[in-house]
């Protein structure tokens, strides 16, 4: 079976999960956040911290466990966790703890390496922090403020951008967007991508969200269709720079949770800054 037609199946069996859990909302989708924000930072840890010796069997899918990767979690989890309650003072405490916890544990390694620590912080941001936004965007609260789904419509909206980008480059590609970062991608699936996610959003505005202008919503098109693109990018970039093809194996045809979830990871902020601006403008 080709490496398309899995990914194909695969989406087809994932996404109808995902749009779920996002319906069900409230806790049930905070759980679905967590889940895979600690898979994400988990393939992220993996890709810049080689475990000493094998895993055991017990840990192997996780690529092994230590305490500084228990406590990395942990706090990368309930991060995750403060947003959805909006206890945004417990989610800068957190932040200080991670930096605090790697300072100690990078002074008392043989050998030291502090770049690490911008590393392990920037994880919190890069993907604790979006997967915290998205959970409170499904919140009730946020909900009856906003009058849409935005979680939903972000999901929606990054699903389109990637799926027209990717046949859009196989179809048409033939001018390279950013070889040195990740070859395969063109400038056709990318323009593909984009102008597909505005056709999303017009279609959005036109059959479940009359009541708002269409503007709004091509504006919330533009945001996504530019930062799931940005956050697509940036992931191939990591990858390049620890030289692997995928962050794990962990979903068939589409490599692992960060692979999946990468364009989400940069959207997800875009959007809920307009949101808020937005709100008080």
């Amino acid at each position: 079976m080709s490496n398309t037609a899995v990914r194909i199946i695969a989406g087809a069996v994932g996404i109808p999960v995902i749009i779920f859990t996002v319906l069900a909302g409230n806790e049930i989708f905070l759980v679905f956040c967590s889940i895979l924000a600690f898979f994400c930072m988990n393939e992220f840890y993996n890709l810049f911290e080689k475990p000493a010796g094998e895993p055991s069997v017990l840990t192997k899918w996780l690529g092994g466990l230590s305490f500084h990767k228990l406590v990395f979690l942990l706090i990368s989890t309930l991060i995750v966790i403060s947003f959805y309650f909006e206890h945004f003072n417990f989610v800068l405490i957190l932040y200080f703890l991670m930096f605090i916890f790697l300072i100690v544990s990078e002074v008392f390694k043989e050998e030291k390496h502090f770049e690490a620590i911008s590393t392990w912080l920037l994880s919190v941001v890069y993907i604790s922090t979006p997967f915290g936004l998205l959970s409170l965007m499904d919140s009730a609260k946020i909900l009856s403020q906003n009058g849409a789904n935005y979680a939903l419509i972000c999901l929606i909206m990054v699903w389109v951008s990637d799926t027209f980008a990717f046949f859009g480059g196989k179809l048409f590609g033939k001018h390279k967007l950013a070889e040195r970062i990740s070859p395969k991608k063109t400038w056709e699936g990318s323009i593909s991508g984009f102008l597909f996610t505005i056709i999303a959003g017009i279609v959005i505005w036109k059959f479940f969200y009359p009541s708002f202008t269409v503007f709004h919503w091509i504006a919330v098109a533009v945001i996504v269709g530019i930062f799931a693109q940005l956050g697509d990018l940036f992931e191939s970039h990591l990858k390049r720079s620890v030289k692997v093809k995928d962050s794990s194996n962990l979903i068939p045809g589409h490599g692992g949770a960060l692979d999946r979830f990468d364009s989400i990871l940069f959207a997800v902020p875009a959007l809920y800054i307009y949101l808020y601006l937005q709100s008080i403008f």
